[in-house]
C-alpha cells in the first residue's frame, strides 16, 4: 500500500511539475521578449545589441522568481484539470483517496518546486539583477547612486559620514566625516576618495581639524565662563577609517527591494535602523518572502474547489483564464495591503501576511463547501 501511495504521489508530482515548468517557460518567453524590446529602444554605441540581449537573459531569473506563484497556480489548474477531464481523479476518489489526501500529495511536489524557486530568489536572482544593472549602467555612462541623488549620509555611533558620490562598490568620492562627543564636534575630516582595501576602508588625500573646547573665564559679570575653541589642522596621504558599510552591502543596493535576498534584507534593515532611516518598505519585502510558503499553500488549496467543484469538462483556455484572474487579483490585493501598511505605519508583518491569510481562508471555506 505504501508503494502504491508513493507511485500515485510521484505521478501527481510529475503532472504538477511538468505543467508548472511549461507555464513558467511560456511566461518567461513573453516577459523576456517584452524586456528585450525595451532594451532595443535604449541601444547606443556603447550599449550594444549583445549587451541588451545579455541584460534580458540576466533578468530572467528575477522574472522567474517573481511569477512563480502564478505559474504554479496555472500549472496546477491545467495539470489536475487534465486528470479530472480524463476521470483519473474520480478513480482516485473511488479507490479511497480523499480530497485532503490528494491535496497533501500535490503539496509535497509544490513545496519541492518552491524550495528550488527560493534558492533562485535568494542567490541567483539578486546576483543576476545586480550584475545586469551594473553592466547596463556602465554602458549607458550612469554612475551608481543611493536613493534619488548621488550623495548620502550614514552614521556609526557618534560619527556622521557624508559621501558625495559612489563611484563603485569599493570606492567613494568626496567623503566628509564629523566626529561628535557628548554633543560637541571633536573632529572633521575631508578626503577626496575612499577605497576598500585589504578588508577595510582607507581615506586618501585627507585634510582635517581636531577641535579642542576649553572652558575660559569671562570678564563679563553675567557670563563667568565660556567655551573657547582651539583646533589643530592636519593632512595625511592615506588614513584607515571605520565606515558602517561594506562592498557586499553596497552591492545589494543595485537590486530593487523586492529582488533582494532575505538575508540581505535583514542586514540592510539593521543598517537603516542604526542610521535612524525609514526601513518599513524593506521590512515589508522581508516579511513577504517569509510569507511565500503560505502563498503557495493558498494557491494550491484554491485550485481544488475549482477542480472538484465542477461537474463538467472545462477547456484548458478556461483554466488558464481563471488562473490568470486569480493570480492578478492576489497580486493586486498584496500590493494594496502592503502599501496601506507602509502609508499608515502598520506593522509590516500584517501587510505581508494578511493577503496570504485571506487567500488560505478563502480556499478552506470553498473546500469545506465541497464536503
Amino acid at each position: 500500500m505504501n508503494i502504491k501511495m508513493n507511485l500515485i504521489e510521484r505521478y501527481l508530482g510529475r503532472v504538477l511539475v511538468g505543467h508548472t515548468l511549461l507555464v513558467l517557460m511560456v511566461l518567461l518567453v513573453i516577459l523576456g521578449f517584452s524586456e528585450f524590446m525595451i532594451q532595443v529602444g535604449k541601444l547606443t554605441d556603447e550599449y550594444t545589441f549583445e549587451k541588451g540581449a545579455l541584460y534580458t537573459v540576466l533578468k530572467l531569473p528575477v522574472y522567474g522568481y517573481e511569477i512563480f506563484p502564478v505559474a504554479l497556480l496555472i500549472g496546477t489548474l491545467i495539470g489536475l484539470g487534465g486528470l479530472a477531464n480524463h476521470a483519473e481523479l474520480t478513480i482516485l476518489r473511488v479507490t479511497g483517496w480523499s480530497i485532503g489526501r490528494i491535496f497533501w500529495g500535490v503539496m509535497k511536489s509544490a513545496f519541492i518546486l518552491w524550495i528550488c524557486a527560493a534558492v533562485i530568489g535568494e542567490w541567483v536572482a539578486p546576483a543576476s539583477e545586480s550584475y545586469a544593472k551594473k553592466m547596463r549602467g556602465e554602458a549607458l555612462h550612469k554612475s551608481f547612486s543611493i536613493g534619488a541623488s548621488d550623495d548620502f549620509w550614514m552614521r556609526e555611533g557618534e560619527r556622521y559620514i557624508h559621501v558625495g558620490q559612489v563611484i563603485s562598490d569599493t570606492q567613494f568620492y568626496d567623503v566628509r566625516i564629523y566626529d561628535m562627543q557628548d554633543g560637541e564636534l571633536k573632529q572633521t575630516m575631508f578626503a577626496k576618495t575612499a577605497r576598500f582595501e585589504k578588508g577595510e576602508w582607507h581615506l586618501f588625500s585627507v585634510e582635517g581639524k581636531r577641535l579642542d573646547w576649553k572652558m575660559a573665564l569671562s570678564r563679563l559679570a553675567d557670563r563667568p565662563e565660556w567655551k573657547r575653541l582651539d583646533y589643530i589642522a592636519f593632512k595625511d596621504v592615506s588614513l584607515p577609517v571605520s565606515l558602517p558599510v561594506t562592498p557586499t552591502l553596497l552591492q545589494t543596493l543595485h537590486v530593487e527591494t523586492r529582488y533582494m535576498g532575505i538575508w540581505d534584507l535583514y542586514q540592510y534593515i539593521g543598517f537603516l535602523e542604526a542610521n535612524a532611516l525609514d526601513a518599513e518598505p524593506y521590512k515589508l519585502a522581508f516579511w513577504r518572502k517569509v510569507a511565500m510558503p503560505f502563498v503557495i499553500l493558498g494557491m494550491i488549496a484554491l485550485v481544488f474547489p475549482l477542480i472538484f467543484g465542477s461537474q463538467r469538462q472545462v477547456s484548458i483556455g478556461q483554466r488558464v483564464f481563471v488562473g490568470i484572474m486569480i493570480g492578478m487579483s492576489f497580486h493586486l490585493l498584496n500590493q494594496i495591503f502592503g502599501n496601506l501598511s507602509v502609508v499608515y505605519q502598520l506593522p509590516a508583518i500584517i501587510g505581508a501576511f494578511l493577503p496570504s491569510i485571506v487567500l488560505v481562508l478563502s480556499a478552506l471555506f470553498l473546500l469545506r463547501r465541497l464536503h
